[in-house]
């Protein structure tokens, strides 16, 4: 069945010669199969070729912001892959190096901070990436969002905070000389 898939997408992609209709349309159906009800990111069958039309169309555009989607949804698709966690990564860093001034660029670096806290369960690392994603863009509405989640990660183990204040504040004072 997936080398099925495999042929019929290599194909689809012969038939086309514009390798950013191309992607269009691969993330048109990816969103498809995740509006009716499927995983389209989370399916690993075929993730070569969807990275491969998405690396063909983000190398053919000549705008950043193009670029940028491109490259973002193969990291996605790396992410899902097993093992892949460290390529996305990388590709979420070369857009956050790439446009260290547009909101993509802080988009990448939380999306670089998610990877390593939910595929590689490196708390440390998310929390570094997304200090640096607070110290690069201050003020800014991803930074907010960088901080609360952040927070989530600093202080929440195994309990929640309130639950740890709320276990302070019943504790029994010591006793005063």
């Amino acid at each position: 069945m997936k080398r099925l898939f495999g042929i019929v997408l290599s194909a689809f992609l012969l038939a086309c010669s514009n390798p950013q209709e191309e992607a269009e349309r691969l993330i048109d159906a990816m969103g498809e199969t995740a509006q009716a009800g499927g995983d389209a990111v989370v399916d690993t069958s075929g993730w070569q070729q969807k990275w491969t039309v998405l690396q063909a169309a983000a190398n053919s555009t000549d705008q950043d912001s193009l670029w940028a989607r491109y490259q973002m949804i193969s990291a996605d698709i790396q992410a899902s892959v097993p093992g892949g966690a460290l390529y996305a990564i990388r590709t979420y860093f070369q857009v956050a190096d790439s446009l260290p001034s547009r909101q993509e660029g802080a988009l990448a670096l939380f999306s670089a901070a998610v990877t390593f806290e939910e595929k590689l369960s490196d708390r440390g690392r998310a929390i570094q990436v997304l200090t640096m994603l607070v110290d690069r863009y201050p003020g800014t509405h991803m930074a907010e969002t960088a901080l609360a989640y952040r927070d989530v990660l600093v202080f929440e183990n195994d309990e929640s905070l309130l639950d740890k204040i709320h276990e302070w504040q019943t504790q029994e004072s010591p006793p005063t000389p």
